[in-house]
């Protein structure tokens, strides 16, 4: 059991530490403040040194655990101090008091042991009480710094609505000076009728047991001000857990509404550009392809495609273009990353391919171009960004494709005849990608088609669709195509499509997919 003592000349202090009642106990002399300290005080004894004994007293009698105290007062002012000390509303019962004089501190001390002694002997349930602290604080005094210096709408309210206790930020809030200005009154007094009716009935549930928990935005016109607050209000419970009315904490919260307005607005705006930004990239992409005949006037070639974005914006491209002589001119292309700055390269190679179109029937000439132009364009923007591409060039006439790769394999030759297997374009000759290098000479490589074969094109967003770590993977792109070949070839296309959807459990996609298939007549 702590015997502390505060505020005591060297002569009382050497009372109190050889005091024959306190023989064997320790007995610690301390400072201020010991409020909220770790250290139980179970006896305190309090010396004539200290001023503001009332609201010392009251501090004490505040704690979770009260100690029993002895205030130590001048023999001159003993009479005055305690008539003002023992009908303070504030000093508990617990307080007793003694002059400073060595027969008077002497009996004192006897007495506080004592009743210590028989406070100890009953061995109350402190946590009967509802406190459950352990240290030496004043709930009162946690509460009101609480209310005093929070800049919360900190509010507690009786069955009526009316408010019993309100926060120093509340009052200033509503432009008063003193907490007593508000207390008593209810929302009416302060805020804008329909927010004031809003909050009564809300309150109503819960006082009458109707809701156990609110919680929402509310708009309320505070002096003139819009105000957003976000609030939590909860039934209000006695000890004797009867339901007093309700308590709440409402927190501003008109900046952060307002930034998520305007968040919005700017998030409409971008989506409305990233909209306009869409219908352009797609009438950049063929809707429709151009029809090969041979010269009975019977189709030469037939074409199938998809062209499937991920987002807004896509970075995978594709053009089909009917050459002078008649020949098919195929460029599949796909952009690093996603989004805007994809969506520029693929509408630089949309301009490119058009301005190439003289050397649609020379793929190494072509891609090198291509690559010198787009090079030259990222380099000056100060931008690392490439495309893997495959460019292909149809004969019609001898069946030959000629044909580059650049960065990645995006091509894969399936002959009509069944006993023989797909196969995928040479890797051997695969140069770099589009963009990253000034210069770069691409070497053709070529395939002679028979009538029915096919040749199938795709992006990364065919062979890379996974489920979990597991992709889709050219085998089983392989495999596909062999087993549909001479399908129809739409239906094949659109049959890849709901294969890989099947594979990934995922109706979305999400990389961009592009795929072009062609058979020869």
């Amino acid at each position: 059991m702590p015997i502390c003592y505060i505020g005591c000349d060297a002569p009382t202090a050497q009372q109190i530490i050889s005091n024959p009642e306190f023989s064997g106990k320790e007995v610690l002399e301390v400072e201020f403040p010991i409020t909220a300290t770790s250290l139980q005080i179970d006896l305190l004894i309090v010396g004539p040194k200290i001023d503001h004994l009332i609201r010392l007293a009251a501090t004490i009698s505040d704690w979770n655990i009260p100690p029993v105290a002895l205030l130590i007062l001048p023999e001159a002012t003993f009479a005055e101090e305690v008539e003002n000390l023992s009908h303070h509303p504030r000093v508990g019962r617990s307080i007793f008091f003694c002059k400073d004089t060595t027969e008077s501190v002497q009996l004192g001390l006897q007495e506080i042991y004592a009743f210590h002694s028989k406070r100890d002997s009953l061995e109350l349930d402190n946590s009967l009480s509802g406190n459950f602290n352990l240290n030496n604080i004043s709930p009162r005094w946690l509460f009101q710094t609480m209310m005093e210096h929070l800049d919360e709408y900190i509010y507690f309210k009786d069955n009526n609505s009316r408010f019993l206790a309100v926060s120093s930020y509340l009052v200033e809030s509503c432009g008063k000076s003193d907490p007593s200005e508000i207390i008593g009154q209810t929302d009416f007094e302060f805020f804008d009728a329909e927010h004031a009716q809003e909050a009564y009935e809300d309150e109503r549930k819960i006082a009458y047991g109707e809701s156990k928990e609110l919680n929402k935005e509310e708009h309320i016109l505070m002096e003139g001000e819009h105000v957003w607050v976000a609030s939590r209000k909860l039934p209000l419970y006695t000890r004797s857990n009867y339901l007093a009315g309700s308590f709440g904490l409402s927190r501003d919260i008109t900046e952060q509404k307002e930034l998520n307005q305007e968040l919005e607005k700017n998030h409409q705006r971008m989506e409305a550009e990233l909209l306009l930004a869409r219908n352009l990239q797609s009438a950049l992409i063929q809707d429709s392809v151009p029809t090969f005949v041979n010269s009975t006037g019977d189709s030469a070639l037939e074409i199938a495609t998809e062209y499937i974005p991920s987002f807004h914006l896509s970075g995978d491209f594709f053009s089909v273009n009917k050459t002078t002589s008649g020949g098919a001119a195929i460029l599949i292309a796909d952009v690093m990353g996603h989004g805007v700055r994809a969506a520029m390269v693929t509408a630089m190679i949309q301009i490119a391919v058009n301005e190439l179109h003289a050397y649609a029937e020379q793929p190494a000439e072509f891609m090198m171009r291509l690559n010198s132009m787009m090079h030259e364009s990222m380099h000056a923007s100060g931008q690392t960004i490439f495309a893997t591409a495959s460019y292909c060039y149809l004969d019609l006439e001898s069946r030959q494709l000629s044909y580059i790769q650049a960065g990645a394999r995006h091509g894969i030759y399936t002959p009509a005849d069944a006993a023989q297997h797909s196969r995928l374009f040479n890797d051997k000759k695969i140069g770099p990608a589009l963009g990253l290098l000034a210069e770069v000479e691409y070497t053709e490589d070529y395939i002679q088609l028979n009538r029915q074969d096919e040749i199938i094109l795709y992006t990364d967003g065919v062979i890379e669709a996974a489920m979990n770590e597991e992709e889709y993977s050219e085998a089983r792109l392989l495999s596909f195509l062999e087993k549909h070949r001479n399908d129809d070839l739409p239906q094949m296309i659109a049959g890849l499509i709901e294969s890989v959807q099947c594979f990934t459990d995922h109706k979305d996609m999400e990389d961009d997919v592009c795929l072009i298939g062609l058979r020869v007549q």
